[in-house]
């Protein structure tokens, strides 16, 4: 079968890994399950990257620190991954992924002897691009527009039109291409 194919390159890609790291996403999707995607990217000696979507886990009833680390913990004992080359983790910052007791961070940070985690070299980031989405659902773009949009009234009134664009340009550009 074909996903056995990809799990098994994967998984001997992942054996040859001298570190990785890890994105941890939760979500819901249409059916109203919780899904973790996790994602890994790690480095061989050679230094070649491999970064993929390791695992796509639905979260059944709740999703606490605890449930997100049991399911890292089963998809990293499916696939063979130690914990002792875990180098890094990117979350999108919630508290079931952060918090210092109950979240998944303060579930390693407490597990980090027990699995053999140099927990003082391990970096947890925050994604970004989740902070970036709330502010743009706060932000009026019309403000962008207006600085777009002024500009090409100035030239023509009616509003600039492909045809208009191209005529405006090859005055002021005559060896411009279209």
């Amino acid at each position: 079968m074909m996903a056995n194919d990809i799990k098994t390159t994967l998984t001997d890609r992942m054996a040859g890994f001298e570190s990785f790291s890890i994105a941890l996403d939760e979500s819901t999707d249409l059916s109203d399950t919780a899904q973790l995607a996790i994602f890994i990217r790690g480095v061989d000696k050679e230094f070649t990257v491999t970064e993929e979507l390791l695992a796509l886990q639905p979260l059944k009833g709740t999703t606490t620190g605890e449930d997100i680390f049991n399911e890292v913990q089963k998809v990293f004992t499916s696939f063979g991954l130690p914990w002792s080359k875990l180098v890094g983790v990117c979350t999108d910052g919630v508290p079931s992924m952060v918090g210092l007791r109950k979240g998944f961070i303060g579930i390693l940070n407490e597990k980090a002897t027990e699995l053999n985690v140099q927990k003082d070299d391990l970096i947890v980031l925050h994604c970004i691009i989740h902070q970036q989405n709330l502010c743009s659902k706060s932000i009026r773009l019309q403000n962008v527009m207006n600085v777009v949009v002024k500009p090409s009234i100035l030239f023509d009134p009616e509003g600039l039109t492909i045809v208009s664009s191209r005529r405006f340009w090859m005055k002021y550009q005559p060896n411009m291409t279209t």
